[in-house]
């Protein structure tokens, strides 16, 4: 690792000086951005307050373009996604933590344009009372209204609205026909004299800003101008920054990782420095102290350079070959070394859980009933025993047959209802119920049928 770090210092400078100019890039652009990043982004990230709105129509909410939540004209928060669930558009918003105490369950909201160019806003109406909302509320359908359209005011006319309208013209028409209600309303109008001045002030305002658009609008040209003369030179920049950004994608979780445990290694570097502070202080007086020491200890190295000159030729000559000639060596022993090591491990464990099998059969604890090994004899005479008994048939296997004093009674009623098989009973030479079942006191003798 050092010989490659040494062949390849100016490379690997290098890398670290773009990865470092890559990331210090990555921050100025994301700090310029219009929505706000999660609170695990360090530096930048923000805790924020999730709240939701279902609206029938979110038509031009575009996340991520600084569309805002306002409060009373206030920006609280930001629009950062849009949903389909059942039908209804769901739009997620992050409001500041301060702002939150101040929503309560029967808020509002409304889909506003800021602009011409259906640059959305979302206005929240508060509502009353004390209580407070959790985090992830969601405003429903039948508290929140969706932008109207101009088309869709035009849409709502149908026929019987234009027939209506019509009849208004015309009504409107007639209450102006006569030449008395005609002067009544010039008269209205020329009282309009001080409005029309206004908006003649109104008007010329216009007109200055008009000609401030124009100049605008021409300097933008001169700037578009000059881009254009630069057109190779900025595409060039942007393919850089395009192919710079994919190689950050493509990283992405690799740098998630890296920047989440930046917080902790930074901690341990702190620790580190003051330790390391602390033990500076410390060290310093001994260092003082050992200041004359290593002056006195100059001649002793100077003395000891005859040696090394007369070393140098054979660490040169001799031990320098010698580790050229054992490095493919050790190189295949270094490859062989771990394949031998888990072989090792695995035959280790191996033995280990057959020696701990053995001591278990071999366990006899004093005092204790006896171990495993103790009742294994038992266990080979029992086998022999159970099939060393032959008849004409071949081997037979020897059992124990359990005859209680229940099983006597039993059957003693058996035989009551089976007289037949009292013969039986009698060739087995079976002890009988008196002989086995003990006198119960209080209870008269059994007797058999």
């Amino acid at each position: 690792m050092k010989k490659a770090l040494r062949t390849y210092t100016r490379d690997f400078i290098a890398l670290i000086v773009l990865f470092a100019i890559g990331m210090a890039m990555l921050f100025v652009i994301l700090s310029q951005q219009a929505s706000a990043l999660p609170q695990w982004f360090p530096l930048l990230g923000e805790n924020r307050f999730e709240l939701k709105v279902e609206l029938q129509t979110a038509q031009a909410v575009t996340p991520g373009q600084g569309q805002t939540v306002n409060l009373s004209g206030v920006k609280v928060g930001d629009i950062t996604e849009v949903e389909l669930e059942d039908g209804v558009a769901v739009v997620t918003m992050q409001v500041e933590p301060e702002y939150a105490p101040l929503i309560h369950p029967d808020a509002s909201a409304l889909l506003r344009p800021r602009t011409g160019l259906q640059d959305m806003v979302i206005e929240v109406d508060p509502g009353t009372g004390d209580e407070s909302i959790p985090e992830g509320f969601t405003i429903p359908l039948a508290s929140s209204a969706p932008n109207v359209n101009f088309d869709q005011i035009l849409a709502s006319l149908d026929a019987d609205t234009r027939a209506y309208l019509r009849l208004l013209l015309a009504g409107g028409a007639e209450a102006l026909g006569t030449e008395k209600k005609s002067q009544e309303f010039a008269s209205v109008l020329r009282r309009f004299e001080p409005t029309t001045r206004d908006i003649a002030k109104i008007n010329g305002a216009l007109a200055v800003r008009r000609d401030n658009l124009r100049r605008v609008i021409t300097n933008f040209g001169l700037i578009a101008e000059e881009l254009g003369r630069s057109d190779t030179n900025l595409a060039e920049f942007v393919s850089s920054q395009n192919e710079v950004f994919g190689a950050f994608a493509e990283e992405e979780d690799s740098i998630r990782a890296t920047l989440r445990g930046l917080p902790g290694a930074l901690r341990e570097t702190r620790g580190a420095l003051d330790a390391s502070a602390s033990l500076s202080r410390k060290l310093s007086p001994a260092l003082t102290e050992l200041i004359p020491a290593s002056k006195a200890l100059a001649p002793a190295l100077q003395q000891t350079r005859p040696f090394f000159r007369e070393t140098e030729p054979a660490i040169r000559e001799q031990i320098r070959p010698f580790t050229g000639q054992v490095d493919q060596t050790v190189t295949d022993l270094k490859r062989a070394a771990p394949v031998l090591e888990e072989s090792s491990a695995a035959l280790t464990r191996g033995l280990t859980e057959l020696n701990q099998v053995l001591n278990a059969l071999a366990f006899n604890p004093q005092g204790e009933p006896e171990g495993y090994l103790f009742y294994l004899s038992w266990l080979n005479h029992n086998t022999n025993g159970a099939f060393l008994t032959e008849t004409g048939l071949g081997p037979l296997r020897r059992g124990l047959f359990m005859y209680t004093c229940f099983t006597s009674q039993l059957a003693d009623n058996t035989l009551a209802t089976r007289p037949p098989l009292r013969t039986a009973r009698e060739i087995t030479r079976l002890p009988t119920t008196e002989e086995i079942c003990p006198p119960t006191p209080g209870f008269p003798p059994i007797v058999t049928p």
